[in-house]
């Protein structure tokens, strides 16, 4: 009840803020009710958990978006209330699938690789801290304008003078990738606590999204969208900040497939 209600207010509180970041945050809550429905042996058990969850994820949504009195950046059921039925009905099939999915793997012959939170070492919770770095980093001040300079402004984000941009405001597709790339260290804290086998390493596909997006950032920025000096635009502090979660990533990344033991390797492969 408490994962689904603290969740269910922070999409309360940006639902009233960006649309993109709301639809994000769902996604998550979907996936989220699936992997909890693995939880359990049976889909009816999975479906009644979440049940309960997509209940409490409802109501705190409602509860913090009126309590904020921002208008929603999505269109809502009319009334409002009906959101809630349709947060428990998908919370409920997502759940069943899970569960369903579950069972399937504890009737098959292959042994169940089993859902454990236990396998993730430290390096996933500093993939954790740097996704959160970055996700952040989409709301805070990216570019900032000349407020002496009549030409300094960006048109694509509607900023004037004096102005500053975030990354939601300046950028159509960047914004959105980065967004998705936030989702590599949770995906990857998925694979390891399913202990699911995998031809490459885990954490090699999160460092790779990590270093792209690392290069992204530099090219809308410095090497090829770098501000012209004559309309004196600057980069502003919540650049460097997207860059240090970036860059987190992919340090997560690396420590998690550099701790990573491959029993497959011949004596003295280092």
């Amino acid at each position: 009840m408490v994962v689904p209600a603290a969740f269910g207010a922070l999409c309360g509180w940006v639902l009233g803020v960006n649309e993109i970041a709301y639809l994000v945050l769902s996604v998550l809550a979907l996936i989220g009710a699936y992997v909890a429905g693995r939880e359990h042996l049976k889909a009816s058990e999975a479906a009644l958990r979440g049940a309960v969850a997509g209940a409490f994820f409802g109501g705190a949504l409602l509860l913090v978006h009126n309590a904020t009195g921002e208008p929603a950046k999505v269109e809502l059921p009319d009334p409002e209330i009906l959101l809630l039925a349709v947060t428990v009905g998908v919370s409920v099939i997502a759940g069943a699938f899970g569960g369903s999915d579950r069972a399937r793997l504890e009737a098959s012959d292959k042994p169940p690789q089993g859902f454990s939170l236990k396998r993730l070492s430290w390096s996933e919770v500093v993939g954790f801290v740097f996704a959160g770095i970055l996700l952040g980093s989409l709301w805070l001040p990216w570019f900032s304008t000349n407020a002496g300079n009549r030409n300094s402004k960006i048109t694509g984000a509607g900023i004037g003078p004096g102005q500053s941009a975030d990354a939601w405001q300046t950028f159509r597709i960047l914004d959105l990738l980065l967004a998705a790339a936030c989702t590599a260290p949770f995906i990857l804290a998925y694979i390891v606590a399913r202990n699911a086998e995998l031809s490459w390493k885990p954490g090699e596909v999160t460092m790779i999204v990590g270093i792209t997006a690392v290069v992204l950032i530099l090219c809308n920025g410095i090497i090829l969208g770098k501000p012209e000096p004559g309309i004196e635009i600057s980069l502003s502090y919540g650049y460097l900040v997207a860059l240090l979660g970036a860059t987190g990533l992919f340090v997560s990344g690396y420590l998690r497939q550099a701790l990573h033991s491959d029993a497959k390797k011949p004596p003295g492969v280092m």
